[in-house]
């Protein structure tokens, strides 16, 4: 089942000669709001829309603190300080209506492939959890480059992604579960821009190395390979972490 009928997106050209344009559409729903009587709840699917949605912005992030720039300056090296005002620009709107993913489409052939489609590679950003959004990730250059579809997901964070009572009332990891819901759809949906939802890879680096390993041991994603067929984790502390949790509960 298709959720979307028609998107409109952009054709944007790489700062290169050997990499061909992209297609990028941003800010595609994944799933239903999690607002309202959502909030704290399993994302849902999202609905259908009528006629042609411009897909060519970022959706809100999701809600989040960034730290006052001035307190850090004293703190923490120049590079490091340097880089908030760039952050700063992408988290700036903010909204619980976060659950939005962003699609970067190479335009050129694969010589080597009849199959005309392309392999995916879904993106998972960190952020301990608590910040981060995948629309700072432009997955334009990965994209052009290995011929291959990227995606970058928004996903709850915080108090709304983790949260947890310890009963029925809120179970908590809201976080991942929209994680395994992004690659629901991207399983259903890829076809339509030429993906193989066959041949889907899962990868992120700080905390989201961390989702991508925690989602192979989760037992609410035990069908996980049915939505991606292979997981790259980019931080190395991950294998500890999950080491240490495995020897824990044995």
């Amino acid at each position: 089942k298709l959720y979307c009928f028609d998107l409109r997106g952009l054709r944007v050209a790489m700062p290169s000669e050997i990499l061909g344009p992209v297609e990028q559409y941003l800010g595609v729903p994944y799933a239903m709001p999690p607002t309202g009587q959502r909030r704290f709840q399993v994302p849902e699917p999202p609905a259908s829309w009528p006629g042609i949605r411009n897909a060519t912005q970022f959706a809100p992030v999701c809600p989040q603190y960034l730290e006052d720039r001035l307190l850090l300056t004293d703190m923490l090296p120049v590079w490091f300080t340097a880089n908030l005002d760039t952050v700063a620009s992408y988290v700036h709107e903010q909204s619980e209506d976060c659950l939005y993913l962003n699609i970067y489409v190479p335009t050129e052939e694969d010589a080597h492939d009849d199959t005309g489609l392309k392999p995916v590679m879904v993106y998972i950003h960190g952020g301990s959890y608590v910040e981060g959004t995948g629309n700072m990730i432009d997955g334009s250059i990965l994209a052009s480059y290995g011929n291959v579809i990227v995606v970058t997901v928004n996903y709850r964070l915080g108090v709304l992604g983790f949260l947890s009572t310890g009963d029925q009332a809120a179970k908590g990891n809201y976080g991942l579960l929209d994680q395994i819901q992004a690659l629901r759809w991207v399983k259903e949906n890829i076809q339509a821009f030429n993906g193989d939802p066959e041949r889907v890879t899962i990868f992120g680096s700080g905390a989201g190395a961390s989702c991508v390993s925690l989602l192979t041991l989760s037992h609410y994603s035990e069908g996980l390979h049915t939505y991606c067929n292979s997981v790259v984790i980019l931080q190395l502390y991950v294998y500890f972490t999950v080491c240490m949790y495995v020897c824990k509960i044995k």
